[in-house]
């Protein structure tokens, strides 16, 4: 069987198994299903499907277990809703790929540049054994690119580029380098002992990568038009909306009010107003004289 129909067969069990708790026969039932849509063979015996049990748990660390006293089968711990979510959209969109054999007039995929995803894998397995590393960086702001030698902790996504969350054993600080700058990647074979920083407690109030300003309230008026797109697709995990009418809808947000936030509520151009804090609304205003003032 191939690697990716096997994998979207464990996908699509943690899937169903995470909406509804089911008996092998219902699961049976809604894999057939599926391979109608997909034209994949997701026929498995009891057998198999027991084996897939174990895999699920090893590879994805979910759990599934048999309710005997329902006769069901279920996911009994909470899933982590985004990472599995992205999992699941790879699958889909790379089932896609697979199923249409004219790609190029079917399905249209932006055209970017390297994302040093090449870097992933050792990263991870850096990480994962406490390995220290030696890269070469190539800043944005220098000519010529860094040695660094680092403690790995953890991988960051942020506006289609990945980062590198660590530990710089020169400068003493956490520190996080772009992978698409880093030219060569050496996995030492030194370890180090678990670095005491929780990346996910660090970065939840921070819109991308940067942190650098004091977490405030922010709320953001969007006219109707754009409040649901705002709605369908939330800048930040803290957003709520506080207000709305037929007009306007006021979202209320608790993050870091840093640059690149900032650039992301001026692409919203006269469909958003900054109403709190004063400080964060006059940089905007200012921005924006500033910008008017090239077109004079």
């Amino acid at each position: 069987m191939a690697k990716r129909e096997y994998i979207q067969r464990h996908l699509l069990i943690i899937k169903r198994l995470k909406s509804t708790p089911s008996t092998f026969e219902e699961l049976h039932n809604y894999l057939l299903t599926q391979q109608e849509l997909t034209g994949d063979n997701f026929d498995i015996s009891q057998r198999t499907f027991q084996r897939d049990i174990k895999e699920i748990d090893s590879i994805y660390g979910i759990e599934i277990k048999h309710n005997k006293k329902e006769g069901w089968y279920e996911i009994t711990d909470e899933i982590e809703e985004k990472p599995f979510e992205r999992i699941i959209e790879a699958f889909e969109t790379l089932s896609a790929l697979n199923f249409s054999n004219q790609v190029s007039t079917k399905l249209i995929l932006e055209k970017r540049a390297n994302k040093g995803t090449e870097h992933m894998h050792g990263l991870l397995y850096a990480i994962e054994n406490n390995f220290e590393i030696i890269i070469k960086h190539q800043s944005y702001w220098k000519e010529e690119p860094e040695v660094r030698k680092l403690q790995p902790i953890a991988i960051k996504e942020s506006n289609n580029r990945w980062y590198l969350i660590c530990f710089d054993t020169v400068k003493k600080d956490f520190r996080n380098f772009g992978l698409d700058r880093i030219q060569n990647l050496e996995i030492t074979s030194l370890k180090f002992k678990p670095v005491n920083h929780n990346t996910t407690t660090y970065y939840q109030h921070a819109f991308g990568i940067e942190t650098y300003e004091p977490v405030t309230k922010i709320v953001l008026n969007f006219n109707s038009f754009q409040a649901q797109y705002i709605k369908s697709l939330p800048l930040h995990l803290s957003q709520k909306v506080i207000f709305e009418d037929a007009n306007n809808s006021k979202f209320e947000y608790f993050m870091h009010p840093t640059n690149d936030f900032i650039m992301e509520i001026m692409k919203y151009g006269e469909n958003v107003i900054v109403e709190e804090p004063i400080a964060l609304r006059e940089n905007v205003k200012n921005r924006i004289i500033t910008m008017l003032s090239l077109y004079q």
